[in-house]
C-alpha cells in the first residue's frame, strides 16, 4: 500500500489561493490539483530508505516515518469511504491464501508498470509459486 498504492494519485481542488513556498507562483482557488501518492510514499524525507520493503516501520515501537505522508486511501473529507472494507478484504484475502497455500516468490524482480489506466498494474504480473 505504500510502495505500490492502488491509486497512485489523488485529485483535489485548491480551496484558497496558495503561494508555493520559495517562489512567487500562486495556485488560484478552484484550480484542480493532482497529488502524487506514488511520489510522496517514495520520498526519503517522509520514509527513510523508501525503496526498502520494511513492514516493521509501521509498528508503534519502530515507527520511523511521517504519518501525515502515508495516505493509501486518501485523506481529509474525501477519504475513501470503502477504506475499512478494503483493509478487511485485503487481510482476509491474505489469511485465506496463507491458510491454503505455501507462497514462494519466484525471484527478486523490479516491477515495470503499464502506462495506461488509473491504477498501478505490473506489465508482466508478479510471479509467485503457490503450492499445497
Amino acid at each position: 500500500m505504500r510502495k505500490y498504492p492502488g491509486l497512485p494519485f489523488l485529485n483535489r481542488e485548491c480551496t484558497q489561493d496558495y503561494t508555493v513556498p520559495d517562489s512567487n507562483h500562486v495556485i488560484p482557488k478552484g484550480t484542480p490539483v493532482v497529488i502524487s501518492l506514488y511520489g510522496i510514499h517514495r520520498d526519503a524525507e517522509y520514509f527513510p530508505n523508501p525503496e526498502t520493503y520494511d513492514p516493521d516501520r509501521f509498528t508503534e515501537e519502530n515507527r520511523n516515518y511521517n504519518p501525515t505522508a502515508f495516505m493509501p486511501f486518501g485523506e481529509g473529507p474525501r477519504i475513501c469511504i470503502a477504506q475499512r472494507m478494503g483493509r478487511v478484504n485485503s487481510k482476509l484475502a491474505i489469511v485465506k491464501l496463507l491458510q491454503n497455500f505455501n507462497v514462494e516468490v519466484m525471484e527478486k524482480q523490479d516491477l515495470e508498470f503499464e502506462n495506461y489506466g488509473i491504477t498501478l498494474m505490473p506489465k508482466h504480473g508478479v510471479k509467485v509459486r503457490l503450492s499445497k
